[in-house]
C-alpha cells in the first residue's frame, strides 16, 4: 500500500495579489467567490470577502489592502483579548471571539499573548454554504463497541507524558522532530504505512505525520482522524511540555491508530499528526490545499485540540462545525450518545477556526473540532505548567473524550465482518450461543441463552471501563432458556454481558437507556 499522493500545490497562495482592493461584508450567508472577490469568513448571518464590491448592499470594512497577507484572523479568550490583538494592527472585523485585523507588519509566528487563543493568516474560505452529505445508515455496531471499550487511560497518559518529555514542540525545534519520528515509528510499528511529510513555513522547514490505513471496499475515499503535534509557551525553544495542547489530541490519534489497525475498514482512514498550528495552521493548510488540488474524496475529518482540561463546572466536550459540516456534527453527537454515554456534549455551529478542522473548511471539505469546554479557562493553557499531573484529576473526562471521537471515525469508516444490532459475537464452532432479545433496554434485559446439555452457566455484566458490576450463577437445562436481568438500577450505558459455560466464552453488548 502507498499513501495517496497530493502535490505540492497549494493553489490560492496568490489569490490575495488578485483580488487587491476592500474587506467587506455581504449580508447573503449563501454568497460563494466571484471573478471579483473571494470570501474569507462565514457567519450564521454573514460572509466577508476580500476584493471588489459588487453590490450597494455590502458593507466596507476596510479598503486600499494589497493581497490577503495584510491581514490575521485572531482568536481571543477574552475582552482584554482584543486590547492585546491591537498590537498586531487596526481591528476591522469582530464577530464574537473571532477578529479580523489589519497588520501593522507581517506575522512572524511568535505573537504570544495570555488572552489571545489563536493567530493565523486571513485566507480564503471555500466551504459550501449547505451541509455535505456523509453516509450513516447503519445502527449499532458490535466492533464500534469494542473498539471504543478498548481505549485505555493508562495508554493515553502514558503517550501523553511521552510527548510531554521532548520538553518542547515548538515546530523548529528538535524537540518536535524528535516526537515526529517517534510516532512515526509508532504508526508503522501497527502496521499502517506511515511517513513524515515536510512544508516550508515562515522560513523553515516542518512537517506532518500522516499513516495510512486503507479500506477495503472504497480505498480512495477517507476519514481523518487528526490533532497537532506541535506546542507553544513563553518559552518556545527550551520549556513547552504542551501536555493538554496538544499532547491529549495526538495521543488519542495514536491510541485510535493502536486500537483500530487491529481492524478492517471499508473506507480508508488516515491518522494525521500536525506541524506548525501554534503558528497559524501551516501544516494542515498545506495538507488541505494539496488534496484538494487533488482532488481527493475526504468524506470527513475529526480534528482533537485539548480534551484533558474538564473540571466539575466545565466536564463537557464541545464540537464545532460549520453549516458544510452539519450532517458530521450530528453523526458525531449521536454516536457518542451510543458509544459513549457518559460523556456531556455540547454541539454547535460555530465558526471558531482557531485549529486545524478549519484548514479543511477552507479547503471544502467536511470537518469538526473536538475540544473541552473549558478551553477559554484552562490556567495551563500556553504555559510551562501544561503538564500532565495537572490533568489526572479530570479522569475518565479525557478517556470519554477520545472514545467519542474514535467510536464516531469507527462507525463512520465501517468495521467489515462485524456482527450489528443485536448479534451475539459468539464464534460459529461454539455450541454454546447467547443473544439478548431486545437492544436497548431499561427495566429488564432478557437474555436468551442455548446450551447443548444441563449445566451451570456464569453470565457476568461489565461497564465501559472493564468493571465487573454483576454476575451470576444458574443450572440451566438444554436446549433454549431466557433469563431475566433486573436493569432497573444500573445507571445508562454500554456494558459488556459475558457468558461462560463448559469452558466455552461468548459475549454480547447492552445498552442501558433511562
Amino acid at each position: 500500500m502507498k499513501l495517496p499522493v497530493f502535490p505540492f500545490l497549494v493553489l490560492f497562495a496568490v489569490l490575495g495579489t488578485m483580488y487587491a482592493g476592500s474587506l467587506f461584508t455581504i449580508p447573503d450567508v449563501s454568497a460563494q467567490a466571484t471573478d471579483s472577490y473571494v470570501i474569507v469568513y462565514r457567519t450564521e448571518n454573514q460572509v466577508v470577502a476580500f476584493g471588489s464590491v459588487s453590490d450597494k448592499s455590502d458593507e466596507i470594512l476596510d479598503i486600499n489592502a494589497t493581497n490577503l497577507e495584510d491581514y490575521a484572523i485572531v482568536t481571543t479568550k477574552n475582552e482584554n483579548g482584543i486590547l492585546q490583538a491591537t498590537e498586531l494592527g487596526r481591528v476591522v472585523y469582530r464577530h464574537d471571539r473571532t477578529l479580523i485585523v489589519r497588520l501593522l507588519r507581517p506575522l512572524r509566528g511568535n505573537f504570544l499573548r495570555s488572552d489571545i487563543f489563536m493567530i493565523q493568516p486571513l485566507r480564503e474560505n471555500r466551504a459550501p454554504s449547505t451541509p455535505l452529505p456523509i453516509p450513516l445508515s447503519r445502527g449499532y455496531d458490535n466492533a464500534v463497541a469494542d473498539i471504543t471499550a478498548s481505549v485505555s487511560e493508562d495508554s493515553l497518559i502514558s503517550i501523553t507524558t511521552n510527548y510531554q518529555s521532548y520538553l518542547t514542540r515548538y515546530s523548529n525545534t528538535d524537540g518536535f522532530d524528535t516526537a515526529c519520528d517517534w510516532s512515526n515509528d509508532r504508526f508503522i510499528s501497527y502496521g499502517l504505512d506511515s511517513e513524515i511529510k515536510h512544508f516550508s513555513m515562515l522560513g523553515y522547514d516542518s512537517q506532518n505525520v500522516v499513516a495510512l490505513q486503507t479500506g477495503t471496499v472504497n480505498p480512495t475515499q477517507y476519514w481523518i482522524i487528526c490533532g497537532h503535534l506541535d506546542s507553544i509557551s513563553p518559552q518556545t525553544q527550551t520549556d513547552a511540555p504542551g501536555a493538554d495542547d496538544n499532547g491529549s489530541g495526538s495521543a488519542a490519534v495514536m491510541e485510535a491508530a493502536r486500537i483500530m489497525s487491529e481492524y478492517d475498514f471499508e473506507y480508508s482512514i488516515l491518522y494525521i499528526l500536525w506541524g506548525g498550528e501554534e503558528q497559524g495552521l501551516y501544516g494542515s493548510e498545506h495538507y488541505a490545499d494539496s488534496a484538494a488540488a487533488a482532488g481527493t474524496d475526504i468524506l470527513g475529518v475529526v480534528n482533537l485540540d485539548m480534551i484533558f482540561y474538564g473540571p466539575s463546572s466545565e466536564d463537557q466536550a464541545w464540537i464545532h462545525y460549520n453549516a458544510a459540516s452539519t450532517e458530521l456534527g450530528i453523526a458525531f453527537d449521536a454516536i457518542s450518545d451510543t458509544y459513549v454515554p457518559a460523556l456531556d456534549i455540547i454541539v454547535a455551529s460555530s465558526p471558531v477556526s482557531a485549529s486545524d478542522h478549519a484548514s479543511f473548511w477552507n479547503a471544502g471539505y467536511a470537518a469538526m473540532l473536538t475540544i473541552e469546554k473549558g478551553v477559554w479557562t484552562n490556567p495551563h493553557y500556553h504555559q510551562t505548567s501544561d503538564l500532565m499531573e495537572n490533568y489526572l484529576q479530570y479522569f475518565p473526562f479525557g478517556t470519554n473524550m477520545a472514545k467519542a471521537a474514535i467510536a464516531t471515525v469507527a462507525h463512520l469508516a465501517v468495521p467489515v465482518n462485524t456482527g450489528i444490532e443485536e448479534e451475539s459475537s459468539a464464534h460459529s464452532n461454539h455450541s454454546s450461543t447467547m443473544r439478548l432479545s431486545s437492544n436497548p433496554v431499561s427495566s429488564t434485559a432478557s437474555i436468551v441463552v442455548n446450551v447443548p446439555i444441563t449445566g451451570m452457566v456464569n453470565l457476568s455484566l461489565y461497564d465501559v471501563s472493564g468493571r465487573e458490576v454483576f454476575s451470576m450463577n444458574e443450572t440451566l437445562s438444554g436446549g433454549v432458556s431466557v433469563v431475566d436481568l433486573d436493569v432497573t438500577d444500573f445507571s445508562s450505558g454500554l456494558y459488556l454481558i459475558k457468558m461462560q459455560f463448559n469452558g466455552e466464552s461468548n459475549t454480547s453488548r447492552m445498552i442501558v437507556t433511562k
